[in-house]
């Protein structure tokens, strides 16, 4: 059983993380040694750089040599450091197919989860969506507060993933979506992807634990079907110290995946459910967006 992860972080450690030899020594180290076989790659914004000398320098670092059959695509995690929204086609022809409007901020393109409530999609996030159904880019909504969530649903469905959260109903994070988003979610036919960060999991300590994420996994499932869930797991561990201790304490690094798809197993879960959530949902729609390696 394989799992495509559709929200890493990568490309930004690889950006900013120290020394050349990160790719090799920690990201195709764990994942050699994982069920993790397949994933979204993101440039994470959570401040202002030049993004295409970023870009450059994190796809320079990659040896794809070292990574036998691994599926990829490549995205962003928030587009404020995009100066225009005609930009993304520069992107889009390095072989980009993915991106967030913003990550938490409010930018010229729409508003965040620390924004103001009030505030949302902005007229060049409107021009920014277009070029993305133009290109059949994956629109990712995660990160949005709750009128740019909305207002981006009612402008499109095409293409809607939410890659990496959990259930509000269960855990009052803001990051979080409650059962209203869920279904709005399912109705524009998009994909939730569930999140390993422990702090979305549980406001008390001793619950952020892989039980208690699975208490999620049957909650999304519930509410959106087993065809519009997968994971995202948003793994923190080769960050910097502060993110050291993210994850739910079963899971810290990619290492340790297969643990949720043997959870799964002992909750009920039928071999053909658990690879729905793990691999097919995603793959089966976005497989077509693989980063074209060259040789």
């Amino acid at each position: 059983m394989k799992v495509f992860d559709i929200h890493s972080d990568l490309l930004y450690d690889l950006f900013r993380g120290k020394g050349d030899n990160r790719f090799k020594d920690i990201h195709v180290k764990q994942y050699n040694n994982s069920v993790i076989k397949g994933a979204v790659w993101t440039l994470y914004s959570p401040d202002d750089f030049d993004l295409k000398e970023a870009v450059n320098c994190a796809l320079k670092k990659i040896d794809w040599n070292e990574l036998k059959d691994f599926k990829v695509i490549l995205g962003f995690e928030g587009l404020r450091n995009l100066e225009k929204p005609e930009d993304i086609r520069y992107f889009y022809n390095l072989g980009f197919r993915h991106a967030m409007l913003t990550w938490n901020e409010e930018n010229k393109y729409a508003t965040g989860v620390s924004g103001p409530k009030e505030s949302g999609l902005k007229e060049e996030g409107k021009k920014l969506l277009d070029i993305m159904i133009e290109l059949d880019m994956i629109i990712d909504t995660a990160h949005l507060n709750k009128k740019s969530f909305y207002d981006v649903l009612e402008y499109t469905n095409h293409n809607i993933v939410y890659s990496h959260g959990l259930v509000y109903d269960i855990c009052d994070h803001r990051r979080n979506l409650d059962k209203e988003q869920m279904l709005a979610l399912k109705k524009a036919n998009g994909l939730f992807g569930l999140t390993l960060a422990k702090k979305f999991v549980s406001r008390k300590e001793e619950e952020r634990d892989l039980e208690h994420f699975l208490d999620h996994v049957d909650f999304a499932i519930e509410v959106m079907g087993i065809d519009n869930v997968c994971f995202g797991f948003d793994f923190m561990d080769y960050l910097d110290d502060d993110f050291e201790n993210a994850m739910v304490k079963e899971v810290p690094d990619a290492t340790k995946a297969h643990l949720i798809l043997e959870g799964m197993k002992k909750r009920g879960y039928s071999k053909e459910d658990i690879k729905k959530v793990a691999w097919d949902n995603f793959y089966n729609r976005y497989g077509n967006k693989l980063y074209k390696r060259s040789k």
